[in-house]
């Protein structure tokens, strides 16, 4: 079993690092104690702070944070809706908040989804996407910021707020929640048929006729429309995988 990384002072014999490294210090949330970064930054003289936090993995100060993905956390919080509520929060409580992806190995979106939803962050919330190939260049990069940038004060508020969506925020996520629909699919759709209901029950035709929706992504909107709970999961099984 893993050991979590120590957080506190060194013990009286261990070798004293130096100043500059002791008053390095990351507020980070405590379910993320056990992971690789955490030990790589301890391992640099990092002071860890852990918290149990609402918003963001770690947080450097009072404007920055940084939420950390995995390749295959973001795709599936493209898909499941998650991402652009994540967002709305970090930007809410953050003036500079950040997201690392840390991998290449996305699965199940086609790379133009995945370029789609990366240009929606940026553009529609503000927040700049690192790629990243590994947890050790995570380490690197959270390091430099808190290198660059003053601790979290010891007083830092650690309740964040979560921004509560609006009406059509709420109907835009139900449909986005359907595999290949993005926030611009979603929209048209709901332009169109006004209501979630009209949606599920529109015709492959009626959907096609809506910009944007083309015969796959209408044929899998009736898939989502029809399928039985409990049963096999048609959103995952059938999505085309990218191979570039």
């Amino acid at each position: 079993m893993d050991q979590e990384p120590p957080v506190d002072d060194h013990p009286p014999n261990a070798p004293q690092k130096p100043a500059s490294m002791e008053a390095l210090e990351l507020i980070m949330d405590d379910r993320e104690l056990k992971s690789p970064v955490a030990k790589l930054l301890f391992s640099r003289g990092v002071k860890l702070r852990p918290k149990r936090l609402e918003v963001a993995d770690f947080i450097i100060n009072e404007q920055i944070a940084l939420e950390r993905k995995t390749a295959q956390d973001f795709e599936s919080s493209i898909m499941d809706g998650r991402l652009f509520s994540q967002c709305r929060d970090l930007a809410a409580n953050f003036q500079y908040p950040l997201i690392c992806i840390v991998g290449r190995e996305f699965g199940h979106l086609h790379k133009k989804a995945i370029i789609g939803a990366q240009i929606s962050v940026a553009t529609q919330f503000r927040i700049p996407i690192f790629q990243l190939e590994s947890e050790e260049e995570l380490a690197d990069f959270i390091h430099i910021l808190l290198v660059q940038r003053s601790k979290p004060p010891k007083d830092m508020k650690l309740r964040f707020e979560k921004k509560a969506l609006s009406k059509d925020d709420q109907l835009q996520m139900v449909i986005e929640g359907v595999s290949m629909i993005g926030p611009v699919h979603a929209k048209s759709l709901l332009k169109k048929f006004k209501t979630i209901q009209k949606v599920f029950s529109a015709s492959e035709k009626q959907m096609q006729k809506v910009e944007g929706i083309g015969e796959i992504r209408a044929k899998q909107i009736r898939k989502i429309a029809t399928a039985v709970y409990g049963e096999e999961d048609l959103a995952q099984s059938k999505l085309p995988t990218h191979t570039g």
